[in-house]
């Protein structure tokens, strides 16, 4: 099973939209035979989106209710909000109220922002009768430390509900990891502004006596310390949705686990999905995929944090806003054009290592097509030419034994593959390579797939081609040299290849650098 747990592509897509998106990827790319069953779990972390992903997980056993407060410059607004468990509880999303994608450019500015609406949205909910209050806080637009909230809830008298936060980050209140140097700048602060706002959150929380150090507390410019003081409980965001919906469960049965989010950097490792997934991944031994918009971290960071690879869209297209605009089309893979690449003959003790890549059309579809070794010789020669004649492009590379034994038989198949991209008549926008090692190829983003040649549909067109050309070159060679039966073992190290070899020694065609095989009984 393959597991989709995508947040939103803020400014792009919907998670759910996301989910689908990738599932048409994996459709268009993968090998019928190698997906048993997708399940699509679109989730959020407190952020954008967060009502309507909590809607969908609460599977209709919520009522959405039209609330009226104020928005982050005290205009009049309505709000929607759910309530759930017989309305003994709520969930309502902090950027629907004071949320930063809620004003204009000129409008972001963190000294002026308040969340007073928020604090009016909470006393709306005490008086519908609620006892338990879900607040995601993630988006918002205000630095102000809850100081709006703590003043409307105290103008009401206090809130008797319990309170859960939905908390996206794990930042404290102050100093240079808290609300206002991490996260005033994307708010509209410039250097001067963040001094001041440091200042005033600093005294703001001397007088209300706010816990500076509670992680999350720094959450949604203050709120999450604002929270904190009125006996709110901070959870991480996607712990909230992922109980909903028995996310760790899922996790443990799926086969491949795959997360997304716009802008996958240091952030997406601190409290958010991203981070979430990891965790659950971690206690069950597995290592999920991220697919996202831009990347901001180094592969050895990533991969220290036990992530399987990473997919940007930005990879594909350079242009930020182009990437934006054309999300779904990008994520869906449409148009994208995907060279699959693999090798046949690392193993033998002589002749070449052949190499190809192939790029598939659109909805390309073949009963036979597989990982080559699961293939029959004559399912392989049937397949041979069809892949050549329907493929966008297809190239075979070969490197010799003299070759081989220069530059060692792994590198020689890493430069094989290269030079059959290099050979392709179509530049591809992303390669996938079989196997864990390749390098860069002129710049072309690239991803190494193990046994990607029994679950990616090019690299398994590429499997084949790269086996019959090889196969056809050692059948031609094996009429010159008889006694090593290359037409029957194609100079893989068997015993009737290792026997002819001590009786009538090596030819041009071996490769002195496995002289060692010729020793072993």
């Amino acid at each position: 099973m393959i597991l989709i747990v995508p947040d939103k592509f803020k400014g792009s897509l919907r998670a759910e939209e996301v989910a689908d998106a990738i599932e048409s990827a994996l459709g268009r790319t993968m090998l019928g035979g190698s997906i048993s069953r997708i399940v699509k779990v679109p989730l959020a972390d407190g952020g954008d989106g967060s009502l309507e992903i909590m809607e969908h997980a609460l599977g209709g056993k919520s009522t959405r209710v039209e609330v009226d407060t104020l928005d982050a410059l005290l205009r009049p607004l309505k709000v929607p909000v759910l309530l759930y468990d017989g309305g003994s509880s709520v969930f309502m999303e902090m950027a629907k109220v004071c949320g930063l994608s809620m004003l204009s450019p000129e409008e972001r500015n963190p000294e002026k922002t308040t969340t007073y609406g928020l604090g009016l949205l909470m006393n709306a909910a005490v008086k519908l009768g609620c006892r338990k209050i879900v607040i995601g806080i993630g988006g918002s637009s205000t630095n102000d430390g809850g100081e709006g909230l703590l003043r409307a809830v105290e103008e009401a008298g206090g809130c008797p509900a319990e309170i859960v936060v939905a908390c996206d980050v794990d930042n404290p209140l102050l100093g240079i990891n808290g609300a206002t140097m991490v996260y005033g700048p994307q708010k509209g602060a410039d250097e001067a502004m963040l001094e001041r706002l440091e200042r005033r959150m600093e005294a703001f929380a001397a007088k209300a006596g706010l816990d500076t150090m509670v992680p999350g507390g720094g959450a949604a410019g203050g709120v999450g310390a604002a929270l904190y003081k009125l006996g709110a409980r901070l959870t991480p965001g996607w712990q909230v949705f992922s109980e909903m919906v028995g996310l760790e469960g899922l996790v443990a049965e799926a086969d491949t686990v795959i997360t997304a989010e716009g802008r996958f950097d240091s952030q997406s490792l601190c409290g958010k999905l991203v981070d979430g997934v990891l965790t659950l991944c971690r206690k069950y031994g597995k290592k999920p995929v991220v697919v996202c918009g831009q990347n901001s971290l180094k592969r050895e960071i990533w991969k220290k944090a036990g992530i399987a690879d990473v997919y940007a869209l930005r990879d594909i297209e350079k242009n930020v806003s182009e990437c934006i605009l054309h999300g779904r089309k990008l994520l869906s893979g449409e148009g994208v054009a995907v060279a699959g690449c693999d090798e046949a003959g690392r193993g033998p003790l002589a002749g070449p290592v052949y190499a190809a890549a192939v790029i598939l059309p659109e909805g390309f579809n073949h009963p036979l097509l597989n990982d080559s070794k699961q293939m029959t010789q004559t399912q392989r020669e049937e397949l041979r030419p069809i892949i050549e004649r329907e493929a966008v492009a297809w190239a075979v590379t070969a490197v010799d034994a003299e070759e081989i034994d220069r530059i060692n038989i792994l590198n020689a198949s890493i430069k094989g593959m290269q030079d059959s991209v290099r050979k392709l008549k179509v530049k591809p926008d992303v390669i996938l390579v079989d196997g864990n090692r390749f390098s860069n190829c002129d710049g072309i983003p690239y991803h190494t797939i193990v046994k990607g040649d029994a679950r990616i549909q090019a690299i398994a067109a590429a499997s084949v081609l790269a086996k019959t050309h090889r196969d056809e070159y050692m059948k031609k060679i094996a009429v010159e040299y008889p006694q090593y039966g290359w037409d029957r073992n194609m100079a893989y190290p068997t015993k009737e290849h290792r026997d002819a070899i001590r009786k009538y020694g090596l030819t041009k065609y071996h490769r002195r650098s496995f002289h060692s095989e010729t020793d072993k009984d």
